[in-house]
């Protein structure tokens, strides 16, 4: 979650110059001339609001700039990126592909775009838009790959990667990247097969094998190794909140609870209407933080699985 906040102040401002700029050019058009000092003071209110995730407050600070400049493609930005926190999505979407209609070929619109088109699982635009991205920098196609996995388009992924190779990628991931779609292609691939129906399901659905490697090491208690495989799954999968909770309950049980709520309540964001998985992430919240002896933190989770039972 801090890793996440840092990023989200980092781009934040970067971008308040531009904006500023395109506000102050803008301000011959307005008559009141108290207006673009009303637009720095919102904008620079939704930067500090977004920093400490007020979500809310930000979007309503910067719907307050929209009013003053209808046509600033960064207000455009920072709307979609703050409802693509809240998993608004097609909120999101909307704003954020108005500020790419002003700019193109802005590779941070583009890159806040493909994350909400993978958050709704929306595979083809967001396979066509990390090619967009691929073309400037190769390591989008390691993205592009990730995303033909998940398509079960095993051959794509290959090919992607070739793609990647030639446009001067880093060759060791490539080839890491490589053998794991080889690894998810070839059926001997996967070890312990016995159910010959559940383990083909998993060769076809790279998630669904990873899903079962980490169920596998949980029924053996072997957390060490549960930790590994979920940590690896999260790498190449970030939006799947399974992986989160499946990696928050290893960690817990391997008595590493600070480092287990951080995980779990970063899964939480990626959650949009699964109850289920929802209340068992904070099953292992209210675990990890008896750990760390937050009473506070406890009772907050305790309270949120109260009310959804």
């Amino acid at each position: 979650m801090y890793k996440k906040r840092v990023i989200q102040v980092i781009c934040s401002w970067f971008f308040v110059t531009t904006s500023l700029t395109i506000a102050q050019e803008t301000s011959a058009d307005i008559s009141n001339e108290e207006n673009p000092d009303a637009f720095q003071e919102y904008f620079y209110e939704s930067l500090k609001q977004k920093g400490i995730e007020n979500y809310d407050k930000a979007i309503t600070a910067l719907l307050e700039c929209k009013q003053l400049d209808p046509n600033n493609h960064v207000i455009d930005y920072e709307l979609g990126l703050n409802y693509l926190y809240q998993q608004q999505y097609m909120e999101a979407q909307g704003y954020l592909e108005t500020a790419i209609s002003m700019q193109p070929d802005n590779k941070w619109y583009l890159d806040a775009l493909l994350k909400c088109y993978k958050a709704q699982h929306a595979m083809e635009k967001a396979i066509q838009l990390a090619g967009k991205l691929a073309k400037n920098n190769p390591e989008y196609y390691m993205a592009m790959a990730d995303l033909y996995m998940e398509q079960r388009e095993f051959d794509k992924a290959l090919e992607t990667l070739d793609k990647m190779a030639e446009a001067g990628g880093n060759p060791a991931d490539v080839k890491q990247k490589r053998a794991k779609v080889l690894m998810f292609k070839n059926v001997n691939a996967l070890d312990g097969v016995e159910d010959d129906n559940a383990e083909s399901k998993s060769v076809d659905n790279p998630v669904e094998a990873y899903r079962q490697q980490i169920l596998r090491q949980l029924q053996k208690t072997d957390y060490n190794e549960m930790l590994s495989v979920s940590s690896e799954a999260l790498d190449n999968y970030p939006t799947q909140p399974e992986f989160y909770y499946l990696k928050g309950m290893a960690l817990n049980k391997l008595q590493k609870y600070k480092m287990a709520a951080d995980v779990l309540e970063e899964g939480l964001d990626y959650i949009i209407d699964d109850n289920t998985l929802r209340n068992n992430i904070y099953n292992e919240l209210v675990f990890a933080y008896k750990g760390l002896n937050n009473p506070e933190k406890t009772k907050v989770y305790q309270q949120r699985i109260d009310a959804d039972n």
